[in-house]
């Protein structure tokens, strides 16, 4: 799934109006598993990722009653936040799944990934706004409640997009401290396994994935 077809999924979802959090989540974690297939193109998607589904959410919406539109827009960035923290987490799995068994990913699918994570909070937030205003025009307290309703949603994520973060970038492979030869006995994986063992976790590890109950 490129991010054309997030733009258009979740163009249609906010049309829509149905169900519109647990479908925008489903979109973004079906988007998550095919992040590798699309070679070198694709390898930085996950920040696109978001941009594309809040382009789409806000086209659908333009023109609608700012009441209605702000709470469609709310819902797409509630969908939005529980899919990326539930990637984030399948990401934290698969990367540490992968160390404990003498095994790692690609060095510069770590990084993508890693740099993704990292940049994701200031991103949703700005192109929340962006694509708000676009959207609302002048309806001022619609657009500040979505900023902040952005901001609060990635302060909810921010562990989990740190914890991921930091299982990327310190992935065996990555440690400089590592000898020369714990280093040789790292199995290497191909560029793009880390994506299928990504797909895999979101498939099979359910409900671990979910955010925490308050």
């Amino acid at each position: 799934m490129n991010t054309d077809d997030v733009r258009q999924k979740i163009n249609a979802i906010a049309a829509e109006g149905e169900n519109v959090t647990q479908r925008v989540r489903e979109v973004v974690e079906s988007a998550a598993r095919s992040l590798g297939d699309a070679g070198a193109e694709g390898q930085h998607r996950l920040t696109s990722l978001v941009s594309a589904a809040i382009d789409g959410a806000s086209s659908a919406v333009q023109g609608a009653a700012p009441d209605h539109a702000e709470s469609t827009l709310r819902q797409v960035i509630d969908g939005l936040g529980d899919g990326l923290q539930r990637t984030a987490n399948a990401t934290r799995l698969a990367v540490e799944e992968s160390a404990s068994s003498g095994k790692a990913f690609a060095t510069e699918d770590l990084k993508n990934v890693a740099d993704d994570f990292k940049a994701i909070g200031q991103l949703f937030i700005e192109t929340v706004e962006k694509h708000s205003k676009s959207a609302l025009g002048q309806a001022s307290d619609q657009v500040s409640s979505l900023k902040s309703h952005a901001e609060r949603t990635i302060e909810g994520l921010r562990p989990a997009l740190d914890d991921a973060a930091a299982a990327a970038a310190d992935n065996p492979m990555g440690l400089a401290g590592e000898t020369a030869q714990a280093a040789a006995n790292v199995a290497r994986q191909s560029a793009g396994s880390l994506f299928g063992a990504l797909g895999k976790v979101l498939t099979d590890a359910g409900d671990k994935l979910n955010p925490p109950k308050n």
